[in-house]
Parts: C-alpha cells; sequence; structure tokens
C-alpha cells in the first residue's frame, strides 16, 4: 500500500513540476514545460545541457518579450500577417488530416498491392426500372456459383451487358489503383479461383472473381507506329494500310531508327512528334488484348509482331521495363504511390469515413424541420415561383442543423442543390434528403478543417509557432532592421563616432576565382596567365564552370587561408580544395596592404548597419524589460535538467 502512495505522490509531483511556472512578464506566464518543449526544438551545438539552458533562458525571454510587443502593436492585425498565417494554415490542415485518415496505412496497403497483379471476370447485372428485380437475379447468379455451378454458364445466363458475356466476363489483369478503391478492396480480398459476395455499384450489380494472379509486371516505356485506318474505311483501303504496314515493319526488323520511322509513318500525332515514345504504360490503360502484346517484350528493344485492331496497325517497341519496387526503401517509388493516393479516391473514402466522428467533436446539431415543406420551398425557388409563406413553416431562414458556433440555413442548402446540380456531377440527380445528408456532411467537413486548432493541440501549437515567428520578423523589421536601414543620419553618426572600430586589416587586392575541379582550375590560369586584361570575357565566353569576383580582402577573408601563406603582386596562388565543398579556390594579387588603413563609411556600410542594429535591439529589449517587467523562479529553474 505504502509503495502505491509514494508512486502516486511521485506522479502527482512530476506533474506539477512540469506544470509550474518558470517566469513571467505582463499578465502572462510561462511553465517550465513550455520552456523545455521550445529548447529541445532548437538545442544548439553546445553539448553541456545545463550551460546551453542556460544561454538559451534570455534569448526564449526576449523572444517572449518581442512578439507581446508584435501583439500590443496589432502587427497580427495587418493583411499581410493574416494572408500568410491563413496561407500556413490550409498547408498543415492537409498534412493533419492525411494523418487522420490514416495516410501512413493506406500507402502501406497500396505498397503491399502493387506487389500482385490479379486477373479479374465479372457478372454484371444493370440496375433497371425494377432494382429489386436487378437485386434478385445477382443473388440467384450467386447461389448458382455457390452451388459451382461454371461461371461461364452463370454469366451467360445472368449478365445483362453483352459485351461483357462476349468476353467471358473478363477485365484482365488489375494492380493498385487500376480499379475504384471500393471494387479494389474487394477484388485484393479473393484468393485464386474465389469470387465475391455481389458488390452493388453506381450502375448495377457485381460478382468478381479472381482467375489469376501472379508478381506484378510493373510498366513499360513504350513506343509506337500506328498506320490508322481512316473513318468509315473500305476493304480496299485497309488493305492498302495493312500493306504499307508490312513494308514498315520491314523497315523496323531490319534496324531502321525506329524515332524516324514514327516521325516519317504513324498517324498518332501524340507520339510521332516525340520518337514514337508513348511514356510509360501501366495496367489498366489499354484493352486486354493490346497489354497482353505491351508485356509480352522481354528485353529492351525488343519489336512487337503487326497488331491488328480495329483502329490500325500498331508495332511496338519496348524501351525500358520498369520493375516495382520490392521494398518500401525506393523513395521513388513510394512518393509515386502517394502521389496516386493523393489523386485517388482511398484517401476521400479515408476522409469520408471520419466525419462521423467530426460530427460527435463540433457538436453537430440537427434541427427540427418539415421535410416536406422544405422540399416544396426548395422546388419554388429552384424555379423562382413565390409560393404563400403563410402555407409553409420553411422560408430561407428556416435552421437546418448547426455544427459547433455555426448555423445552417435553408437558402446555404439552395445554393448548395443550385451547385451540385449546375455541375454536371452524377449526385446532382439525387433527391433533396440525400442532397442535405451531403451538405451536411461537407459543411461539417469544413467547419472542422477552419477550427482544427480547436480540437488538436499539436495543430495548435505548431499555427501558434508558425504565428509568433513571423510577428517576431514583423516586429524585428519594425523596431530594428528597417529602422537602421532607413535613419541614414543616425548610422552615419553611429560610424563617425565609432570609427576607430571600422579598419581595413592587411591584405590583397585581388581577382577571387573559384571552379568546380582542379582540372578547369589550372586550365583558366593558364589561359589568363597572357591575357588578364580580358579575364571578364575569358570567363564569360569559356565553357569552364568558373565563379569569379573581385575587391580587397582581409588576409582572414581569403579561402584557405593560413600564417605561413606567402602572397606576390601579380601572381597566381596556387589552386587549394575547399574545406567545405569539392570547389578549388585561388586568387591573382593586384595589390598588397601591409598596413591598417581606415575604412571609409561605403566600405563599412555593412558591417556599420549590423553593429547599429544591434545596439538599436539591446535599447528595444531595455525598454521592453521595463514595459514587461519579467519576474523568475529560481526554484524553478534549479529544478530543470
Amino acid at each position: 500500500m505504502m509503495k502505491k502512495l509514494v508512486l502516486c505522490l511521485s506522479i502527482v509531483f512530476i506533474f506539477k513540476s512540469n506544470a509550474q511556472t518558470l517566469f513571467t512578464y505582463a499578465n502572462k506566464s510561462v511553465s517550465k514545460k513550455e520552456f523545455l518543449a521550445a529548447f529541445d526544438k532548437n538545442p544548439g551545438a553546445e553539448k553541456d545541457r545545463k550551460k546551453a539552458l542556460a544561454e538559451y533562458k534570455d534569448l526564449f525571454i526576449n523572444f517572449k518579450l518581442k512578439v507581446q510587443a508584435a501583439y500590443d502593436e496589432k502587427l497580427n492585425e495587418q493583411s499581410t500577417f493574416k494572408s500568410e498565417s491563413e496561407t500556413f494554415k490550409k498547408q498543415i490542415t492537409e498534412s493533419y488530416i492525411n494523418e487522420e485518415a490514416n495516410i501512413k496505412t493506406l500507402l502501406n496497403e497500396a505498397f503491399e498491392r502493387s506487389q500482385k497483379d490479379i486477373d479479374v471476370s465479372q457478372i454484371f447485372v444493370a440496375n433497371g426500372t425494377d432494382t429489386v428485380a436487378s437485386r434478385m437475379q445477382i443473388f440467384k447468379a450467386y447461389q448458382e456459383l455457390l452451388n459451382r455451378k461454371n461461371f461461364s454458364e452463370v454469366l451467360a445466363k445472368y449478365c445483362t451487358d453483352k459485351d461483357i458475356v462476349n468476353v467471358n466476363g473478363n477485365i484482365g489483369y488489375i494492380t493498385v489503383f487500376s480499379l475504384p478503391y471500393a471494387i479494389e478492396n474487394v477484388v485484393y480480398e479473393l484468393k485464386k479461383g474465389q469470387f465475391s459476395f455481389p458488390y452493388k455499384s453506381a450502375y448495377g450489380w457485381h460478382i468478381f472473381t479472381n482467375v489469376n494472379d501472379r508478381p506484378a509486371v510493373g510498366k513499360s516505356k513504350m513506343a509506337q507506329i500506328l498506320l490508322a485506318y481512316p473513318k468509315n474505311y473500305t476493304q480496299e483501303e485497309k488493305a492498302e494500310i495493312d500493306k504499307k504496314a508490312e513494308m514498315v515493319y520491314e523497315k523496323v526488323i531490319k534496324g531502321e531508327n525506329f524515332g524516324k520511322l514514327a516521325q516519317e509513318y504513324s498517324n498518332d500525332y501524340a507520339t510521332s512528334s516525340n520518337n514514337g515514345e508513348m511514356g510509360e504504360i501501366g495496367l489498366g490503360k489499354f484493352n486486354k488484348e493490346f497489354e497482353e502484346n505491351i508485356f509480352s517484350l522481354k528485353n529492351n528493344g525488343d519489336i512487337s509482331k503487326l497488331i491488328y485492331t480495329n483502329y490500325g496497325v500498331y508495332i511496338l517497341k519496348l524501351i525500358e521495363r520498369i520493375p516495382v519496387a520490392k521494398t518500401k526503401n525506393d523513395d521513388k517509388f513510394m512518393e509515386a504511390l502517394k502521389t496516386n493516393l493523393d489523386r485517388n479516391d482511398r484517401l476521400a473514402t479515408a476522409k469520408k469515413s471520419l466525419i462521423e466522428k467530426w460530427k460527435k467533436l463540433t457538436g453537430f446539431r440537427k434541427a427540427f424541420y418539415s421535410q416536406k415543406d422544405i422540399a416544396t420551398f426548395i422546388d419554388s425557388s429552384l424555379r423562382g415561383v413565390k409560393i404563400n409563406s403563410l402555407l409553409l413553416s420553411a422560408n430561407d431562414s428556416t435552421l437546418l442543423f448547426s455544427v459547433g458556433k455555426e448555423n445552417y440555413k435553408l437558402y446555404q442548402f439552395i445554393d448548395y442543390v443550385k451547385s451540385v446540380r449546375y455541375s454536371s456531377n452524377e449526385k446532382g440527380n439525387s433527391d433533396y434528403p440525400e442532397l442535405l445528408n451531403m451538405f451536411e456532411d461537407v459543411s461539417c467537413s469544413e467547419y472542422y478543417k477552419n477550427h482544427l486548432e480547436e480540437y488538436s493541440s499539436n495543430f495548435k501549437q505548431q499555427l501558434k509557432e508558425f504565428n509568433d515567428a513571423n510577428l517576431l520578423f514583423a516586429a524585428m523589421d519594425k523596431h530594428v532592421w528597417n529602422k537602421a536601414a532607413e535613419d541614414t543620419v543616425a548610422l552615419k553618426n553611429y560610424y563617425i563616432t565609432n570609427q576607430s572600430k571600422y579598419q581595413w586589416q592587411t591584405g590583397v587586392a585581388a581577382i577571387n576565382f573559384s571552379a568546380n575541379n582542379l582540372k578547369d582550375a589550372n586550365e583558366i590560369i593558364k589561359k589568363l596567365k597572357n591575357n588578364l586584361l580580358n579575364w571578364r570575357a575569358i570567363i564569360r565566353e569559356g565553357d569552364l564552370n568558373i565563379a569569379v569576383d573581385s575587391g580587397r580582402y582581409e588576409y582572414q577573408q581569403l579561402p584557405n587561408y593560413n600564417q605561413s601563406h606567402h602572397y606576390t603582386l601579380n601572381n597566381f596562388t596556387e589552386p587549394v580544395k575547399n574545406n567545405n565543398d569539392d570547389n578549388y579556390s585561388f586568387i591573382y594579387v593586384t595589390q598588397i596592404f601591409e598596413s591598417k588603413e581606415p575604412r571609409s563609411f561605403l566600405d563599412s556600410r555593412g558591417t556599420v548597419m549590423n553593429d547599429y542594429q544591434q545596439v538599436l535591439e539591446k535599447n528595444w529589449l531595455e525598454s521592453l524589460r521595463k514595459k514587461y517587467p519579467v519576474k523568475f523562479n529560481e526554484a524553478v529553474w534549479k529544478m530543470i535538467k
């Protein structure tokens, strides 16, 4: 019992310790936990943690005071700040929603499915005027399959689409992203030879079967030559084009340039101008027969046989086989999967499943109203017909539902109905109750995204950090950077008062070169030795990768300087590899300065500006410390490790 009591007291102590106030300023307080969280994100290079914490303490206090000043000066109300904050919020909102939708799981699932191709067939019963009859038909077919009836026989008996019957129900091989996500889920659950429970789509009922599966074939980078048949061609025209295709094929087989032949003969103008190249071809892009011809080619450079179709005669060439990545360590492959996820309906499906959760979080509440009166009012509104308001309990302001602090009224729903029906969306034909459900989901989703900081502490913290950093920048610009740049009189007076600080140290005037490699460095030295006056033209017109600058340099500013190095007038130094990259640096010395000299204001302006900014910042911080007195809790500080 005593051990449990000690443990509980320890937990309480740790909790209270983290929540303890480290310091206060103005009417704000900063806890030990907040300070440590900020430090651990910016630990610096100091290895001694206690020393690093001590150095960070004043920086953090100064940061808090500057940001507080920015809020008090209402810099957060500036249009630029609001725009940048809103843009950033939108950017990170999608990342948080994707994470909530478990995008990592979806990505892993997509990778696993990408490893296997499935040959799929289906029995399809279209939605008729009698939907009950359609359902009965598909379940009769399903029962016969359960009774081990032959799939082809059941297909021929019940399938309502002749084109599907003609190909024995075969869709061909599919892989991840080939089919809508809901159907893909059904298909990838099937073992070889297994058939699915009847599945209802927007078009009718389906039973899918896994005819065969194989390791994924990946993609193929292809080129083509198409000799197309004209529209409504005659047999004579077809024969002539077939003969021409045979002639072109002979040229290809004999090794003539495929790209040039595509440019000369191919009627597919989208690819002929690009040497016939079609790009990367995956499963599901063409019909089964055409795909089989593509994936029958095994080696780079292989040429297909002549492929006769209703559109014309094709000659295909395999440029490169692109296999599926075998591990998730292939960053390029995983990024391509993620891109497909973003475009595919599976992420949208996962997000849609979150809406019920969001409705609870946001306090979604339906209002009481007459559905019949709502429908009558909408009909009259869409037709532009006025209706006697005394006969209905509905009007523009009728409350439909609430989400969080927002109320959604009938006029907003009418606008939504118009937008859906005029968008050529198939959902535009839905009845009002279904459209209202859609409007509720859309409204709840938008509200949740727009108020995500109220439901996610991590999101709120990330947004606050961005806004505080932006405000810090705005405050520094107002009180330090811009002030120093604009007040040229004060800047020059600071230079005059502190002129002894601004001296040229010993050094050289030189042309400073940087080359990508030692060979280029030696080559440019050779070219310039007898023609230095034209160095700009030689560098500009040459094909060597050389960066050049010129000016006066103190010895400490020279690349790879060391005290034992001697510089001679009108000479090149030896090229030396840089310490921080692979470039080689060298200089040509035009003047040597052996003693210190005063720097002019123009030469010193950058350094003077930096020094003056530090003075302005110091004075500003002193005023902030008076305005926002800081009270530091030494007892809590001693507990920080």
